[in-house]
């Protein structure tokens, strides 16, 4: 089965929704394989929840989230880039030390930050980016806060992961339309009777939306497919060791061969002595 996101809207109720499934995810990505640890679900949430933001625009438009705590040395992030019409591409690392800790740690322990960023690629590469606190008990309430801190829009958000798959369902009103304090409620607590095996199910979305919102009219859109992306980060690292100062650069390239890690995806590469020898101040930036 795909990855697979669907739209959808109620009849009688100005909200709007998306539900979202992720198939596979050890095989995509790499911090998640082996055995599962302290940061599995806050990764699948992160990457559910970066594919639902991404998937909200006629534009192209990448979203990342970034979970970041300098005092315990954690680094967790997840991207997805998205456009209307075009596949979505997916990636997400969390560091050793996020992998060996609970999210309950992060909370416990003041100083971290809970960070998105938008960059509107048809604009320039226009780039909004907000924080919020990690106060709240998964990351997917760090990000419900952002929406009402940030973007002002009454939402509902589950995430779930059972390990290799994730899922999410998102809710929101529609802005400047009015509707009964009990009817959003209602929508919310639906939304805590789901269970993991429910939300990372391989059957149709659409039976798990009929069966949640039994007493409500829907109209579901297409669905989209997001994939995820395979990113070599070697025309990136190449250009930043170019930008590096001439003496530093150099000592460099004595070396027989450098190692660089990628903080963003986790991927390592090593170049020769040979490439490092071709390296000068005009290897195009990526």
């Amino acid at each position: 089965m795909s990855n697979i996101l669907m739209p959808f809207q109620f009849h009688d109720l100005p909200v709007r929704g998306r539900l979202l499934r992720l198939r596979n995810l050890p095989d995509h990505v790499a911090s998640l394989r082996g055995e599962a640890t302290a940061c599995t679900s806050t990764l699948a949430e992160l990457l559910a929840a970066a594919a639902l933001l991404a998937h909200d625009t006629k534009h192209q438009l990448s979203v990342g989230l970034q979970i970041q705590h300098p005092d315990l040395g954690i680094l967790i992030f997840a991207q997805c880039m998205a456009g209307e019409g075009a596949a979505a591409g997916l990636r997400a690392y969390a560091n050793t030390a996020a992998q060996a800790t609970p999210f309950a740690d992060l909370q416990a322990n003041p100083g971290g930050l809970f960070a998105v960023t938008l960059e509107n690629l048809d604009n320039d590469n226009q780039r909004y980016q907000s924080f919020v606190e990690l106060n709240e008990p998964t990351a997917a309430a760090c990000l419900t806060n952002y929406f009402a801190a940030s973007v002002q829009t009454p939402t509902h958000l589950v995430v779930l992961a059972d390990g290799t798959n994730a899922g999410a369902l998102l809710l929101q009103a529609f802005p400047n339309e009015t509707m009964a304090a009990d009817d959003w409620q209602r929508l919310g607590l639906l939304l805590t009777t789901i269970q993991p095996a429910e939300l990372c199910a391989a059957d149709a979305p659409e039976d798990l939306l009929a069966k949640v919102f039994a007493e409500d009219d829907l109209s579901i859109f297409d669905a989209e497919h997001p994939q995820f992306a395979h990113d070599d980060p070697r025309a990136r690292m190449l250009a930043a060791l170019a930008s590096m100062a001439p003496a530093e650069l150099a000592e460099l390239q004595r070396l027989p061969q450098v190692t660089l890690t990628d903080a963003t995806s986790g991927q390592s590469v090593t170049f020769s002595a040979e490439e490092l020898a071709h390296l000068d101040a005009e290897t195009p930036a990526q």
